[in-house]
């Protein structure tokens, strides 16, 4: 079985929430369970803040009498 461990934090992006799901049987200290949730926000907040090298995901649209388009590429 595992347990589910809740968890959030506040940043300067926005309030981070996330779970750890680990075994019961885990010998994980307080302290290291601590820096894994860290570890999750800081990753969190990297991918967030870092520019994207790769082509943008969004669509990029044009107007044609009110009406919006997705632009081909």
């Amino acid at each position: 079985m595992t347990i589910k461990i809740d968890f959030e934090f506040m940043t300067e992006h926005g309030k981070y929430a996330d779970a750890l799901h680990l075994p019961d049987d885990h010998n994980f200290t307080e302290e290291e369970i601590q820096a894994m949730k860290e570890q999750r926000r800081d990753n969190w907040i990297t991918a967030i803040t870092t520019p994207s090298t790769t082509e943008s995901d969004t669509p990029e649209f044009i107007e044609i009498d009110g009406v919006r388009y997705i632009k081909a590429t």
